[in-house]
């Protein structure tokens, strides 16, 4: 695979004494984005006893943009990192027919930055996909969809909070 202008590979030295974690990430080795992680990269994270939380947003997934993007991406890193250092990294939120309303309710701050989205590349968040479709409310068939491509019970409670939960407590005071 092709190396990204100005990507320069992870080096071997430790930066920080405490895992690291890339909380909404996806795998460049399945669909190229700004947001991917390459293997190596992958690697480095898990060296530190840290993870890698595969986001939801469809655009970042590639393919179909759908929970089997999603699926394939956990499969991936669990297949170079271990299931020790995947986790699910939703970054979707389930919209309620009443968050505009309740929305408007809050007081306005002031702009006194650019958005994020003016950081990064043109169209990096256009995709396939339906980005309601992988909110957290359908958390159940993101489990039922790991059983399905065969990862163990023990795997999928990693996976779905207790690599967090153990990175939270090496992380936290």
């Amino acid at each position: 695979m092709a190396r990204r202008p100005g990507f320069r590979p992870a080096r071997r030295h430790r930066v920080s004494t405490r895992p690291i974690v890339a909380s909404h990430t996806v795998c460049d080795g399945l669909n190229h984005h700004i947001r991917a992680k390459p293997d190596n990269l992958l690697r480095a994270i898990a060296e530190t006893g840290g993870l890698a939380g595969i986001c939801c947003i469809p655009a970042f997934l590639g393919g179909s943009g759908d929970i089997a993007a999603m699926l394939d991406h956990i499969a991936y890193a669990v297949k170079r990192v271990g299931a020790d250092h995947v986790a699910i990294g939703t970054d979707v939120a389930y919209i309620s027919r009443y968050t505009e309303g309740q929305g408007g309710k809050l007081p306005r701050s002031r702009a006194s930055r650019p958005r994020w989205e003016n950081f990064w590349p043109p169209n990096a968040l256009s995709g396939k996909g339906n980005p309601s479709s992988l909110a957290w409310t359908n958390w159940p068939l993101f489990t039922v969809g790991m059983v399905q491509r065969g990862l163990g019970d023990d795997d999928i409670r990693k996976i779905l909070g207790e690599n967090m939960l153990r990175v939270a407590r090496a992380v936290l005071p």
